[in-house]
């Protein structure tokens, strides 16, 4: 339902809970029996009419009949939850007779207020006539009465109205919590605070739930604070807070400060209590002021660790101490709070309807069909359950005779789609943690996955880098973290799928994380995928299209990963989480006890953002610099703790690219449908994804397991992708690393190994069949490998490997499909190269004769 339906259908259900309600309170037995005519009551003959009728049936419990519609409304104007209508009214149609018959209960006083205007003769009781029948105590005894008794008509009629309640979902513990609350508060003491005090308390802001946005909310109180402090989640530096509170409040007592309603002056210090360390103490200039830092307030959900329990000194037991300067405070972890909000879940198409028909017929014919394909193989089953999904329903088998091994049954897909008419079937054996067989069959009428339905069952507080994948063969939502994951490769071939699921889970990030929390480095070999993601904020720098600035952002992506391991080190953490948990006082703390700044570090923050490299084809990428290979593999043996992921991608899952050390070190993928069952084995070690249905279909491996489990990637339209980009466009601009494309960074590592030439890798220089191959390039103005192999009669191996010497020395271009590579220096370059490496050579040595003069 939109927002303007839900408007106009408040709107309409207040109108007539209040007509309802007034007809109720200006009615009176005179407008129906009596001389008084109908028109009497204040909404007419029809509101007479109604009163008399509600007021018959159910007596004083059809104020509750207004009540339940007024609340109807509330819930359609504010947007609340509203699935599961029937089991609602449901609830509303219980409650209605649980309260008349408890009512009817009640003695009726002759002079009770509430039945001066309604007549005693006509209610019948409290309850009405539905009161009256279920728990009437005349002659006429009720229904309920008579076959419990009081007692038991009363205890049977509250379990009904709190099943009603429960059914209704009225939240009544929710109001408890709040009148408890408010009773509390009521009744203890208020506590008088100074204005220094305050001043402290206002300066302590709560991190709020991990999730839920980025604005501060103070507390109100010392000893909301305290209590606050019980939780283990709140940092130990507000504790060092209200110490400072109560020490501040003892010296006002003990007149050792100055009087309420001063202030200390810049240059004085608030007496702080004094923390007992075993090491040597750092002077009072140099330690920061405890305070709950707004890196620590801006940080990424994770679960800190618990703060060690440090011996505080009694307050009484400190001497006054003189005033000291007060030492400048510490500089934010990382630019102050970052004005950003997240996208709203608006920005996505709302969920389409689904039309949910019977499908039991399709299920009892298909289940029949399976039986009758096995049975003529002699091998009896039976069907136990069936699940529909989205796109594929999940038979359960159960073999007759338990003696049968279960791999007799792996080789019948294809009798299955003969039987069934159909393609895409896939048999597991057996399901995971279950003593049944899976079967999954394609469905006739096959369902939509929307992102929209699906990001409500993220918890970003649980979900580092949550990705919305779809849902899996049983309807289930596929969601992965990719923090555990925590490298995943993609792949599949053309059209299946691979595009959108890559832009979905680059959505999946910027829904639930902001710039400062994530950053991408994109690689985009085809220049158009990824292009529509240029200038977010969340960007290192903008859409790599050149290989050459490709392989040195993986580079810098390792050597940023060093320094953060260097980081991680001095601070004394396992990994990115626990490193983001310190805050900026704590870091520089434990830094002092090693002598060291936050400054001396490489990464001089302390706050770490998550780096996330998509690299939207692998095989591409592959075949113009095989070095990028080495970069990958270090990147995925070992950046998971310090907070850098690798998504990969690639449309040609053969072994020469999806390569033994790739494989080893991702260890989540997903594969949509390829060509052969080989292509499937090298991404996933089992068969089948040459058998998946394509448009989304597809397997996913995921850490630690060996099954793949098959599910639908959702649908993603463009319009979403522009929502969402836009709405991170609008509210920043990126700040882009310099060094991430800094191609010369790169071709100072020489071969990409790290040698630099003349050392370990530059065997180069005494390698004149190397020495002729350049000679001939510049007289032709040729390269490439089979030039190379025609002129100096070499094997294909050795000139291929001149030609990558070549470019990694800067002296030809990268390759660019079919065209040959470009000459990038002069002959003139060349000799000084040799030169610059020490290189000699005899007079009239042809080998290094100027090409130029041999041309003649």
């Amino acid at each position: 339902m939109n927002a303007a339906l839900r408007i106009v259908w408040a709107v309409l259900l207040l109108l007539a809970a209040g007509f309802v309600l007034l007809s109720l309170l200006d009615y009176s037995s005179d407008q129906i029996y009596g001389a008084r005519p109908a028109a009497g009551n204040l909404m007419g003959v029809v509101g007479a009419a109604l009163g008399h009728a509600l007021i018959l049936s159910w007596g004083l419990a059809a104020l509750l009949v207004p009540v339940v519609m007024a609340g109807w409304a509330q819930a359609l104007w504010r947007r609340y939850d509203l699935s599961d209508p029937a089991r609602r009214v449901t609830g509303a149609i219980l409650l209605l007779p649980a309260v008349a018959g408890l009512i009817h209960l009640l003695p009726v006083g002759a002079t009770n207020p509430l039945l001066l205007r309604w007549s005693q003769t006509e209610l019948g009781g409290l309850g009405g006539a539905v009161g009256r029948l279920l728990t009437g105590r005349d002659e006429r005894a009720g229904l309920l009465s008579q076959a419990l008794g009081v007692p038991g008509a009363a205890v049977l009629l509250t379990l009904v109205l709190l099943l009603a309640i429960w059914l209704m979902r009225l939240g009544v513990g929710r109001w408890f919590r709040r009148l408890g609350s408010a009773l509390r508060s009521w009744w203890e003491p208020a506590v008088e605070t100074d204005p220094e005090s305050e001043r402290l308390v206002n300066e302590a802001y709560v991190p709020p739930q991990p999730g839920t946005g980025s604005g501060k909310r103070k507390v109100t109180s010392v000893e909301e604070l305290s209590r606050r402090l019980s939780d283990p989640d709140i940092p130990a530096d507000a504790a060092s807070l209200v110490e400072r509170i109560r020490a501040h409040r003892e010296a006002l007592e003990r007149k050792e400060l100055p009087p309420t309603g001063s202030h200390p002056a810049p240059d004085e210090a608030i007496p702080a209590s004094t923390e007992a360390a075993p090491t040597t103490p750092v002077p009072a200039a140099e330690q920061p002021l405890p305070q709950i830092s707004d890196a620590q307030h801006n940080q990424p959900h994770a679960d800190p660790p618990a703060p060690s329990p440090q011996p505080v000194a009694s307050p009484t037991a400190q001497a006054p101490q003189p005033p000291s300067p007060r030492p400048s405070p510490a500089p934010p972890a990382h630019p102050g709070p970052f004005p950003y909000v997240l996208p709203s879940h608006d920005l996505l198409d709302a969920a389409p309807v689904r039309q949910e028909a019977q499908h039991e017929a399709e299920k009892n014919t298909t289940a029949r069909a399976i039986e009758e394909v096995f049975g003529h193989f002699d091998i009896g089953v039976q069907v136990v359950a069936a699940t529909r999904g989205p796109v594929v329903t999940q038979y359960e088998i159960r073999l007759l005779d338990q003696s049968l091994r279960v791999n007799k049954v792996e080789g019948f897909e294809k009798d299955l789609q003969m039987k069934l008419g159909t393609e895409g079937i896939r048999i597991v054996a057996p399901l995971p943690n279950k003593t049944t067989i899976g079967i999954e069959v394609p469905n006739k009428v096959k369902a939509m996955v929307s992102m929209r339905e699906l990001v409500e069952a993220v918890d970003p507080s649980k979900q580092m880098l949550p990705l919305v994948l779809g849902r899996d063969a049983v309807g289930r939502p596929l969601i992965a973290d990719l923090a555990k994951m925590p490298h995943l490769l993609v792949a599949g071939s053309t059209g299946m799928g691979k595009s959108v699921c890559m832009n979905a889970m680059i959505c999946s990030l910027l829904l639930f994380r902001r710039p400062d929390e994530v950053k991408f480095i994109m690689v985009d070999p085809k220049m158009v995928e990824l292009a529509g993601y240029e200038d977010i904020p969340h960007l290192l720098a903008p859409p790599i299209t050149d290989m050459t600035k490709a392989h040195a952002a993986l580079e810098w992506a390792c050597t940023t990963m060093d320094e953060r391991y260097e980081a991680l080190k001095a601070a004394g953490v396992r990994d990115i989480a626990g490193f983001n948990a310190l805050g900026d006082a704590e870091l520089r703390f434990r830094l002092a006890k090693k002598e060291m700044k936050l400054e001396d570090l490489s990464h001089d923050s302390a706050f770490m953002p998550y780096i996330v490299v998509l690299v939207d084809e692998y095989a591409d990428l592959m075949m113009v610099n095989k070095e990028v290979e080495k970069s990958i593999v270090r990147l995925a043996a070992k950046s998971r703790a310090c907070g850098i992921h690798v998504i990969l991608t690639t449309q040609r899952p053969s072994a020469d690219v999806v390569t033994g050390l790739i494989k080893s070190n991702l260890p989540s993928r997903i594969c949509f449908r390829v060509v052969d069952k080989n292509n499937s084995r090298v991404v996933l070690d089992v068969s089948g994804a040459e058998n998946l249905l394509g448009k989304g279909d597809m397997l996913f491996l995921q850490p630690g397991t060996s099954l793949p489990v098959r599910a639908q990637g959702l649908m993603l339209k463009d319009s979403e992708i522009a929502a969402i980009v836009d709405h991170a466009k609008a509210q920043a601009r990126p700040v882009y690393e310099d060094a991430v494309v800094d191609v010369g960074a790169v071709a100072q590592s020489g071969d990409g190994s790290g040698a630099k030439p003349g050392e370990a890798g530059g065997e180069w220089l005494g390698d004149r069949d190397f020495h002729a191959a350049v000679q001939a390039m510049y007289r032709y103005n040729r390269t490439g490998a089979d030039f190379f192999r025609r002129k100096l009669n070499i094997g294909y191996n050795k000139a291929t490997s001149y030609v990558e010497r070549l470019e990694d020395l800067g002296f030809v271009g990268p390759q660019k499909g079919t065209a040959p590579r470009e000459i990038l220096k002069t002959w003139d370059d060349w000799i000084d190269t040799l030169k610059s490496q020490g290189a000699t050579w005899e007079e009239g040595d042809d080998t290094y004769l100027n090409p130029v003069e041999l041309r003649t």
